[in-house]
This record gives C-alpha cells, structure tokens and sequence, in this order.
C-alpha cells in the first residue's frame, strides 16, 4: 500500500503563541482579533493514532523538539512574524499593526530572553507522521 508522511508544527502551547493570544485578547484590537484566538491547528499525537491506525498496517509517530539558536534583537517575535503572528497583523491597520506587534514584542522578548552570549534559545517542537495503508 501506499505511504503517508507528515511533519507539522506543534508548537502552538508554547509561550511564543500563547502570548500572540494573550495578546490579541487585551488591548484595543480585540474586536478584531478574537476571532482568531482558536485551538491548536495540530492535535495531539493519540488523535492522529486513533485516525490512522485503523487504515494502515505500519504507523509511526512521534514528536521531536529542535532547539533554534536565534540572534538579532527580539527573535522570537521576528520567527513568529513569519508563520502565526501573521494572520494577526494581516487583520489590523497600520497603527493598530504597529501597536499589536509592539505589545507582544514586550512580552516575548520576557519568555525569551537573550542569553550571555547575545543568543536567544527558541525551543520548537514538530509532529511527525508515517503510515502505510493497508493492502
């Protein structure tokens, strides 16, 4: 049979996403925001089993978690800038933008602080997932 294989970001409870709600929920732009404060996009590793297992005769999953060493002033907020904190500051205009991404730069910059070295530690965690159908 066939093989599905799957890898997706699972970091959705760390303190790097859970401050983009935090976020969204207190200040000014909550009207616009809130309706993006969702659950995880990607479940727990026992949800995708319990899918699978039933239609495949090998299946493996597991999860890593990669340690990124960033550099730069704020880094963590620059990474989520890229991926999750985007469909946040797609909604806002520019002075709310500006303000949204200031709030939560103050907050991340705590979760994440540089070390002595000037880098900043940024666990990141990912979910994979390989199957194979049954023949």
């Amino acid at each position: 049979g066939g093989i599905l294989a799957v890898q997706m970001p699972r970091n959705f409870e760390a303190p790097s996403h859970l401050l983009i709600a935090e976020t969204a929920l207190n200040g000014p732009w909550r009207s616009q925001l809130e309706r993006l404060v969702t659950p995880p996009p990607v479940s727990e590793p026992g949800f995708y089993h319990g899918l699978l297992a039933p239609l495949s005769a090998n299946i493996d999953i597991w999860e890593t978690e990669y340690l990124q060493v960033l550099e730069g002033e704020n880094p963590v907020k620059e990474w989520t800038k890229g991926t999750w904190l985007t469909r946040y500051l797609d909604v806002l205009g520019d002075k709310d933008k500006a303000a949204f991404e200031a709030a939560y730069a103050e907050r991340v910059i705590k979760a994440y602080p540089p070390n002595s070295q000037g880098q900043t530690l940024f666990p990141f965690r990912r979910l994979f997932i390989v199957a194979q159908h049954k023949m």
